[in-house]
Order: C-alpha cells, then sequence, then structure tokens
C-alpha cells in the first residue's frame, strides 16, 4: 500500500519532473475517486470513534478496489 500512496501524494509536477509515469484520464479519475474516499474515510472514523464500525469497513473496502484497480491499470501502462 505505501507504493500506492507514495504515487498518489506525489503531484503532477513531481511525477512529470521525474518521469515516471504517464497520467491517462481513468488513472486520474481512480486516483480522484481513492482520494474522496480516502477522506470520506477518515471523516467517517473520526465520527464513528472506531475503525471497526461497519460503515468505515464497507468505505475501506470500497477503497482497495479503487486501489487494486489503480495498481492494474499502472503495471497495463508499464507493462
Amino acid at each position: 500500500m505505501a507504493y500506492a500512496e507514495r504515487e498518489l501524494s506525489a503531484s503532477g509536477a513531481e511525477r512529470q519532473a521525474a518521469g515516471s509515469y504517464v497520467i491517462t484520464p481513468p488513472i486520474r479519475k481512480l486516483e480522484d475517486e481513492i482520494r474522496l474516499l480516502r477522506d470520506k474515510m477518515e471523516q467517517t472514523y473520526r465520527e464513528e470513534a472506531s475503525l471497526n464500525a461497519e460503515v468505515v469497513i464497507e468505505i475501506s473496502r470500497k477503497l482497495d478496489q479503487k486501489i487494486n484497480e489503480y495498481m492494474k491499470q499502472r503495471r497495463q501502462l508499464s507493462g
């Protein structure tokens, strides 16, 4: 997960300067969805005060699916 988080936290300028990869519209959309889900999960955790709350777990699962989809698309572009 740390790899995906590092890639997602880098700004577009940082990624281009590093020449690490091309951002396609589907990848950009996934990055945006992942950020939104992370924010939503963090906010829900603060409201529920528990990582074991069903709603937090549900958001976490959706986030996992989006991260897996993101990583799959990244592999397809680089491979």
